[in-house]
């Protein structure tokens, strides 16, 4: 029964506060859409962030790395270094197994070089890829804006975007006048060649807004830009012409990193370098291995025992001692084929050569051996990033089970590591570049409210006479705080539900279509800090909508206490005399 008074009591208290409302129309309109604004913009803002950190990992996970990589352990310890001797043999074998088990996966060696062209030369990170797997596997593949994806067996390249301009191969996508008229001469056959180049080209525009390039215009020596809308036949014959040029031809200078335990070790170094690097066990075990020749002055590798020196290798490589990696210089010439210009800036600056090349003499003399198997399951969409049946513990445990039935173990050195482990430190610099932002917007909707606060006081304190008129009627101190607070409450409502639409409608268009940001990611090279060159959009975050909705009613609501319960202090008849 008491229950039941209250509740009739709160619903007589609910109509006066409507009436009260409905009686101060201007404030009521007037505070609803300054809640309506801060709570819109508070949604916009996080939803956006929210679907740029999103389509990032997607970029990630698509483009990049797959769900998960298998490498040697001393690899992902040494992940920043890229050591392209931390290689591992029969990838083919992993690679079988994980297909039985419903995952695709893609063999590779990574390392680094200088790309050297006729023009410039620029360092570079460049994959050995099977062309084949790693279509199946990666989405950046497709992307290939001009000429096409390399072929295994031929000594070619096909390079990111970045890399292609900066190198100047390929087709120029934004070349001074002169530059173009000098590539013209260069490139074209006749007159009619010269103006079918011409004809694909066109002045660049000047800036519209704030995400474009600056453009300076020199008279004759004008910024041109390649049309957007150039057929793909005529750009695939542009790239002939070039291609029968030597503009395309470049090499690759790098360096072959051998990894193995020395055979002979100066007395000096084993003093001064090595020692002093190791722990007390792992002294005792390197020692084990040499035998010290007082006539040479020199520590001698006496084990033969293969384990035992696989062993005495990690050792040293873990320790970092420089000498147990011998370094080889290689020259590369290649063939650009194609210039890839995917979503994500990582396969941009990177280059992609076949992977049987890179196994003799003529390429990085791997011998099978590759730095990495990127792994992803079968049949997934590519908009859902990875869950349980790719963490590393389910692929490591399908890769144990298929070599159980062939009658073979997963070697220890080898461990699946997922994305999101290699990517450690971007989502800790991703989580600063949202969380930022979203804590500057929290800030402002609590100030919004402060405003919003001093408007509630000034109407209450405006309705002081009212007050102590309707507490001499015989309202207690109690109803009249609910009183204000219902109708404060009813405002932050109003302009929550307003403010919800409101952000909703700005949302969609940026969820459907997204803004454009592929022009700044060129002028910046990528550099925008997420993982994306090309569009960004937002997502629906329905919790996030409801939960802003429901604080800014409380918080309204409870905005008015502190002047309700002030004015209600005041005497009867002091409220009646208050001007």
């Amino acid at each position: 029964m008491k229950i039941y008074n209250f509740l009739c009591g709160i619903w007589q208290l609910k109509k006066i506060a409507m009436r009260n409302l409905l009686r101060h129309k201007v404030k009521t309109i007037l505070t609803s859409l300054a809640i309506m604004v801060s709570v819109a913009v508070y949604i916009f803002l996080n939803s956006w962030l929210g679907g740029m950190a999103i389509e990032s990992r997607r970029n990630i996970i698509n483009f990049e790395m797959g769900a998960a990589k298998l490498q040697t352990s001393l690899y992902f310890e040494k992940k920043d270094q890229m050591p392209s001797y931390e290689t591992f043999l029969n990838w083919e074998l992993y690679s079988e197994v994980l297909a039985e088990e419903g995952y695709v996966s893609a063999p590779r060696f990574v390392f680094n070089g200088s790309a050297v062209s006729l023009f410039t030369n620029i360092p570079v990170l460049i994959h050995g890829v099977d062309p084949i797997l790693e279509a199946e596997t990666m989405r950046y593949v497709p992307y290939v804006d001009f000429g096409r994806w390399i072929e295994s067996g031929s000594m070619e390249i096909t390079l990111g975007h970045t890399v292609a301009e900066r190198l100047q191969v390929g087709i120029p996508t934004r070349p001074l006048r002169q530059d173009l008229e000098r590539l013209i001469n260069i490139t074209a056959n006749n007159t009619v060649d010269a103006d079918f180049i011409r004809s694909l080209y066109e002045v660049a525009p000047v800036a519209t807004d704030i995400f474009s390039p600056d453009i300076v215009h020199v008279e004759g020596n004008e910024r041109m830009i390649l049309r957007r809308d150039a057929p793909q036949r005529d750009l695939d014959r542009y790239w002939d012409l070039i291609a029968a040029t030597n503009r395309n031809n470049i090499r690759i200078d790098a360096m072959i990193d051998v990894k193995a335990v020395p055979e002979r070790i100066r007395t000096h170094r084993w003093t001064n370098d090595l020692m002093p690097i190791l722990g007390a066990e792992d002294r005792t075990l390197v020692s084990s291995a040499y035998t010290f020749s007082a006539n040479e002055d020199t520590y001698i590798l006496t084990e033969t025992d293969p384990f035992i020196l696989n062993i005495v290798l990690e050792t040293m490589l873990r320790a970092e001692y420089p000498w147990a990696v011998q370094q080889i210089s290689q020259v590369i010439p290649v063939v650009v084929v194609g210039v890839i210009n995917s979503p994500a800036p990582l396969p941009n600056s990177s280059a992609f050569m076949p992977l049987d090349v890179l196994q003799d003499e003529r390429g990085m003399m791997l011998a099978g051996a590759v730095t990495e198997l990127v792994i992803r399951e079968r049949g997934v969409p590519d908009s859902q990033l990875p869950g349980e049946s790719e963490s590393s513990l389910a692929i490591s445990s399908a890769l144990r089970r298929g070599l159980e039935r062939r009658g073979m173990t997963l070697p220890f050195n080898l461990e699946v590591r997922t994305w999101d482990e290699y990517m450690e430190d971007y989502l800790g610099y991703e989580a600063i570049q949202t969380g930022a932002p979203q804590v500057l917007a929290f800030l402002l909707f609590i100030l919004s409210f402060l405003g919003i606060s001093n408007t509630i006081l000034m109407a209450i304190l405006e309705r002081t006479k009212e007050t102590g008129m309707m507490r001499a009627l015989g309202m207690s101190d109690g109803q009249m705080i609910i009183t204000y607070m219902l109708e404060a409450g009813f405002l932050g409502f109003i302009g929550s539900i307003l403010g919800i639409i409101l952000g909703a409608a700005f949302n969609y268009p940026m969820v459907e279509t997204g803004i454009d940001f592929s022009t700044m990611a060129d002028t910046l090279a990528g550099g925008i800090g997420f993982r994306t060159t090309g569009i960004f959009r937002s997502v629906w975050n329905i919790p996030l909508m409801i939960g802003t909705g429901i604080v800014a009613t409380m918080l309204a609501s409870f905005m008015a206490f502190l002047p309700t319960r002030k004015a209600v202090k005041m005497p009867i008849t002091s409220s009646l005399r208050f001007e």
